[in-house]
C-alpha cells in the first residue's frame, strides 16, 4: 500500500513538472507568436511594423527570462515615437515576472521529488517497480485529468470566465486590467491569443502524458 501510494506521488509530481515545463516552452516559443500575429494581423491592428512587433514582444520576453532588467523601449507606434509600455504595464508585468519565476521553483522541486519518489519505489522493489510506476501512473492520472479535465472544459465553455478567474486567483491586484485605447500590451495578446496559447498547452499535455503511459507499460512489459 505504501509502495502504491508512492508511486501515485511519484506519478503526480511528474505530470505537475511535464505541465510546467509546456505552460514555459509553449510561453516562449517565438514561432507561435509569429504565427497569431500573422493569423490576427496583430501588427496593422495596433499600427506597428511586423519587425517592431517582434522587437516589443522580445522585450517582455526577455524580462521574464531575467535577460533584462525592465521592459523600457521605445517605438513608433501609429506613427508616432513613444514610450511602448506605459507605468501600469510595468508594474503588472513586475507581478507577471514574480509568479514565472515561482512557476520555475515549483516545477524544479516536483522534478526532484518525481525522481526521488522513483527512486525509493525501485529500491523497495526492484522487479515489481515498473508494474508499480504503471498503476500509478494511471491512478495519478485519473486524478490529474479530473483537475485538468475541469478547467479546460471550463477554457472552453467561457474563456472570457476562465481567464478572469485565473487573474484574480493568481494576482492581488488589478494591474491585469489593461485599457486596450491606451496600452498596447493588451492589444498585443488579446483573449484570442490567450485562448489559443491554452488549447496549444493542453493539446501538448495530452501528448505527453500519453507518451509517459506508453512507456511505463512498455518498461512494464519489458522487465515482467
Amino acid at each position: 500500500m505504501k509502495r502504491n501510494l508512492l508511486s501515485v506521488a511519484a506519478c503526480f509530481l511528474l505530470m505537475m513538472a511535464v505541465f510546467l515545463t509546456i505552460v514555459d516552452f509553449c510561453c516562449f516559443d517565438s514561432n507561435f507568436y509569429a504565427k497569431i500575429y500573422k493569423q490576427e494581423n496583430t501588427a496593422a491592428s495596433i499600427g506597428v511594423t511586423d519587425e517592431t512587433l517582434v522587437d516589443m514582444t522580445n522585450i517582455l520576453l526577455d524580462y521574464l527570462k531575467d535577460k533584462r532588467d525592465n521592459i523600457d523601449g521605445q517605438a513608433v507606434i501609429q506613427g508616432k515615437e513613444r514610450e511602448i509600455y506605459d507605468e501600469r504595464e510595468k508594474l503588472h508585468m513586475v507581478d507577471v515576472k514574480a509568479l514565472y519565476q515561482k512557476a520555475l521553483l515549483v516545477r524544479n522541486l516536483c522534478a526532484i521529488g518525481a525522481v526521488a519518489l522513483f527512486a525509493v519505489v525501485y529500491a523497495m522493489n526492484k522487479k515489481q517497480s515498473f508494474k508499480l510506476y504503471r498503476k500509478g501512473y494511471v491512478t495519478a492520472l485519473c486524478v490529474f485529468a479530473a483537475i485538468f479535465g475541469a478547467l479546460g472544459l471550463f477554457a472552453v465553455v467561457d474563456f472570457d470566465r476562465f481567464w478572469t478567474d485565473f487573474h484574480l486567483l493568481l494576482f492581488d491586484n488589478d494591474l491585469w486590467l489593461l485599457d486596450p485605447a491606451t496600452e498596447i500590451m493588451i492589444n498585443m495578446v488579446p483573449s484570442a491569443f490567450f485562448s489559443a496559447l491554452v488549447y496549444r498547452i493542453l493539446i501538448l499535455l495530452f501528448v505527453a502524458l500519453l507518451f509517459f503511459y506508453l512507456l511505463f507499460r512498455f518498461l512494464e512489459r519489458k522487465t515482467a
